[in-house]
């Protein structure tokens, strides 16, 4: 399968949102109420923010050749644990279509992973974290682990190299 990763424009919203309604909304049914509106007015400005503030915000998205969404990332920088002022790019979503086979989802994943590299590094943010509050979260955490994240329960943490 061929497919393109590339910066998430206003266009993409309708197809994010729709993924997260159809492979994840389940996953907060029963804590939050699934709003697509919000979550359509809050990708929209992360997707705004990811061209005017390059260094803040990143949203990308993965297209197949027939211009079909695969996978999304959301991440910021600039966060902080409150422990501590280090500054962290904090991954807020990491989804993929999970009608494609494992083997796609998985290299998906690790093409996420290759980004959030690339926008810390970018970002002079010298913290990553990812957390996931999916029921079935030990594959993807195990990811994070083979990356050189340090897991601690539903979180990941990689302490990156700036050069």
């Amino acid at each position: 399968m061929h497919y393109n990763w590339r910066l998430a424009d206003g266009n993409d919203v309708p197809s994010m949102v729709a993924m997260a309604q159809t492979h994840f909304e389940r996953e907060i049914d029963n804590i939050f109420t699934p709003d697509p509106v919000a979550y359509s007015r809050n990708l929209t400005l992360a997707v705004v923010n990811t061209f005017f503030c390059p260094n803040n915000v990143r949203v990308a998205v993965c297209n197949n050749d027939a211009n079909v969404l695969l996978a999304y990332t959301w991440c910021v920088s600039g966060e902080v644990a409150p422990w501590s002022d280090d500054p962290m790019v904090l991954v807020k979503m990491a989804h993929v279509d999970l009608d494609l086979s494992t083997r796609i989802r998985l290299k998906l994943l690790d093409n996420m992973f290759d980004i959030w590299d690339k926008f810390a590094i970018q970002s002079r943010t010298p913290i990553i974290c990812s957390t996931t509050m999916r029921h079935d979260q030990s594959a993807f955490l195990k990811m994070h682990s083979k990356r050189g994240y340090d897991v601690r329960g539903s979180y990941a943490y990689k302490k990156i190299t700036l050069v």
